[in-house]
């Protein structure tokens, strides 16, 4: 999905906090209330852009046009949907000062390659490599990480899965991509 902050109420330098009082007052709360078996930890990755038909927008000071949205891939049982969407706008209404366009939120079902490359679209050009995807530009982005995982995606976590599953990643350097092994914890106080 995108939210399109230039469609609210919401100044583009505050997007960054007002996305993380959704993710994290609303959608967080709200996962880990759904009933039964459906209850989960919210789960999903985000990241900014300042683009508006392949051009980014460098600068964003006071008055200047922009273009900033976030693309947000989450984990939800597809029965919730419509009760996400209707959530949503009030969310979003609430976190952004408004809602003034009915382009603010947009909704799809997309390919999880599709998706990959629109989170990945703005990474360091050395880890583009790696994923085999195009680094292009993305325009400014302040107050704020421009991409990001939920906790359980996080690097923390997947370090720790790599290690019990033993599994090698690959990792950028100045001369390119390099391949580092997970160091062996100890259980000797290390």
């Amino acid at each position: 999905m995108t939210i399109n902050f230039a469609c609210t109420g919401c100044n583009p330098r505050e997007a960054v906090k007002a996305f993380a009082k959704i993710r994290q007052n609303h959608f967080g709360k709200w996962t880990a209330r759904l009933p039964g078996r459906h209850a989960h930890e919210a789960t999903g990755a985000y990241a900014f852009e300042n683009v508006r038909d392949g051009t980014p927008f460098l600068t964003l000071e006071p008055g200047d046009d922009h273009n900033v949205h976030v693309h947000w891939v989450i984990h939800l049982p597809p029965e919730y949907r419509l009760q996400f969407e209707e959530r949503l706008i009030k969310w979003v209404g609430r976190c952004c000062r408004g809602i003034l366009d009915d382009k603010a939120i947009m909704i799809t079902e997309r390919p999880a390659s599709v998706m990959r490359n629109y989170v990945l679209a703005g990474c360091d050009p050395r880890w583009a490599e790696i994923y085999r995807v195009t680094a292009e530009p993305q325009g400014m982005i302040v107050g704020g990480r421009r991409s990001g995982t939920t906790e359980n995606l996080a690097r923390k976590q997947r370090i720790e899965r790599d290690h019990l599953d033993k599994k090698v990643r690959p990792l950028p350097f100045r001369g390119g991509a390099k391949s580092i092994k997970i160091p062996h914890k100890s259980g000797l106080g290390n």
